[in-house]
């Protein structure tokens, strides 16, 4: 495989976890978008000057203040009130990167970077995130997090301090949108205004649509599929948005739970048979 597009893969899946851990847990923040644009320029900006783990490690830390000062703020927001608030952070960060010129480059972006990322690189630092999201969503904290998104009044009812734990669930999902963005310069070397935004809030909750948002493996299998279609579909090059539209209401239609929803239902009729089958023999 090529190692650009394997580790484009890779900057996708950690876009995908930003996603998945707001949604699994019922925070309906958006916000990972413009935290990926905060990451990126900010790694993109210092990256010259510095070695590249410290730009890395400083954007993902500026972020992280920022998302717990973003958090703060929106906190008593719920619902698609949140939602419509952090994507309006999001055009904000857009709109900061195309009309600061002196800083962003404006319209025609940053060049030259430091192409220093590589596949071991880009590698780690998914597996560091996967760890994390893991032990987040562990079968202890993964109850926390998973009443929390059916029920916050339960949850409090049992001890659980969910505004806290809300503000840390979107600083997470801030941090990985971060280090995503943080890591993109340092793979292609040129950074726009316009990879963030909206677009990047579609491809984030498309990648967890298809994967599914039960564990960090929907967004594995969702960034492998967004990274190989187009890859896939070159024959089809101009029908490649309505393909991609085609396999989200499909995959919402028939499969509300991803590929990892799937794949457990066909694990379980696969048990179901393997029973029946044991069954009729005993009989």
């Amino acid at each position: 495989m090529n190692e650009t597009l394997l580790m484009t893969g890779l900057s996708y899946y950690l876009i995908g976890l930003a996603f998945q851990v707001v949604l699994r847990s019922g925070v309906f923040s958006l916000a990972a978008a413009g935290f990926w644009g905060i990451g990126a320029y900010t790694c993109a900006l210092t990256v010259p000057h510095l070695a590249w783990p410290i730009s890395v490690l400083l954007a993902v830390a500026v972020s992280a203040v920022l998302a717990v000062v973003l958090a703060a703020t929106l906190g008593r927001l719920r619902g698609l009130y949140l939602g419509m608030a952090t994507i309006a952070f999001d055009l904000l960060i857009v709109s900061l990167a195309f009309g600061w010129d002196s800083l962003t480059g404006g319209a025609l972006g940053l060049y030259g970077i430091p192409r220093e990322a590589s596949p071991l690189m880009v590698g780690a630092f998914a597996a560091v995130a996967t760890v994390v999201v893991a032990m987040v969503q562990s079968r202890a904290g993964g109850r926390f997090v998973d009443v929390l998104r059916t029920d916050e009044p339960l949850a409090r009812s049992l001890g659980v301090e969910t505004g806290r734990l809300r503000v840390a669930m979107a600083v997470l999902s801030g941090v990985l949108g971060a280090l995503a963005g943080a890591l993109t310069p340092l793979i292609f070397g040129v950074l726009g205004p316009e990879e963030s935004g909206f677009p990047l809030v579609v491809l984030g909750l498309m990648i967890v649509v298809i994967g599914g948002s039960g564990s960090w493996v929907g967004p594995a299998l969702g960034a492998l599929v967004v990274t190989m279609l187009p890859e896939l579909l070159r024959f089809v090059e101009e029908w490649r948005d309505v393909v991609y539209g085609a396999l989200v209401v499909v995959m919402v239609l028939f499969a509300p739970s991803g590929l990892i929803g799937l794949v457990k239902r066909g694990q379980t009729a696969l048990r179901r048979r393997s029973a029946d089958e044991s069954e009729v023999m005993t009989t």
